[in-house]
């Protein structure tokens, strides 16, 4: 088996998508919630392609480039998550006495994604530092110079698939022991890896991949956003007691943040974005 013509085209598509996610970056609004879902798709894509490409670059620049990507990578999650928790307690109607419980709780969040698009901007200012992109491109280069014209040998393309495939599968199954973000994680590139090799070899998962992915997913988002709340609820106490030192103030906003946790009790799947920005 040959492993130049698959390399050449990973190299192509890798050397492609990271121009993609830097472009995205460059345009970021952190404040629009499908803005920063694009960026994630193409950080997670290349998170992916990483992986499936792998075997054409040094380990020890592979692991590197991953780990710097992985900051960028979490502080993407926290800030979409966080901007999906905002426009879901935005788009309610809660009865007046929950107001002001209700708008505290989104401030909190909004000085929260504040916070969290800081830390991307760090991640990605180390992403940039390391010269990761450039690395990638110079490496990439000799692939696409020396054998863009050879077809990939498909017996090597199907042996890597295989590779990656057993990699993510336990995330399939319940009693394995990741946690809900790993599983979700894991079951993300395999979708992407579907979607990318297609050109390659022909490609079927499954339909309880797809279908699996969007249960925890679901349930991954609740468990994060009800923990949030409450966390919300003991930091505003713990604030409210420091700077006015009793808590008479605080059972209004407690009730509107309460109310909050009830609302999301309730609501059988996460918010999506918004179609567009302003």
């Amino acid at each position: 088996m040959r492993k130049e013509g698959y390399c050449a085209f990973g190299a192509k598509w890798l050397t492609q998508k990271v121009q993609h996610l830097h472009d995205a970056m460059a345009q970021l609004d952190p404040n629009c919630l499908q803005a920063v879902e694009g960026v994630l798709g193409h950080a997670h894509a290349l998170q992916t392609g990483l992986t499936l490409f792998r075997a054409c670059y040094p380990k020890r620049r592979v692991a590197l480039w991953k780990r710097r990507l992985r900051r960028v990578l979490r502080a993407l999650h926290a800030l979409r998550d966080t901007l999906r928790l905002i426009q879901w307690a935005e788009q309610l109607a809660p009865p007046r006495e929950h107001q002001l419980g209700v708008q505290r709780a989104v401030l909190r969040l909004r000085q929260t994604a504040d916070a969290e698009a800081r830390t991307l901007q760090r991640a990605w200012a180390r992403w940039i530092r390391d010269r990761v992109p450039n690395e990638i491109a110079g490496l990439s280069r000799r692939w696409v110079e020396s054998f863009s014209d050879e077809p990939p040998d498909p017996a090597y393309a199907q042996q890597q698939w295989h590779s990656f495939y057993r990699e993510q599968l336990p995330a399939l199954h319940a009693a394995d022991s990741q946690s809900l973000e790993v599983r979700c994680g894991r079951l993300r590139a395999l979708l992407e890896g579907a979607e990318l090799l297609p050109p390659l070899l022909p490609i079927t998962l499954e339909p309880p991949i797809a279908d699996t992915y969007a249960t925890l997913e679901t349930q991954r988002f609740q468990r994060w956003a009800v923990g949030t709340l409450q966390s919300l609820i003991e930091a505003e106490r713990a604030r409210t007691l420091a700077y006015a030192g009793h808590l008479r103030g605080f059972a209004r906003l407690q009730r509107g943040m309460e109310w909050l946790l009830t609302q999301l009790s309730l609501a059988g799947s996460p918010p999506r974005e918004r179609e567009s920005c302003p």
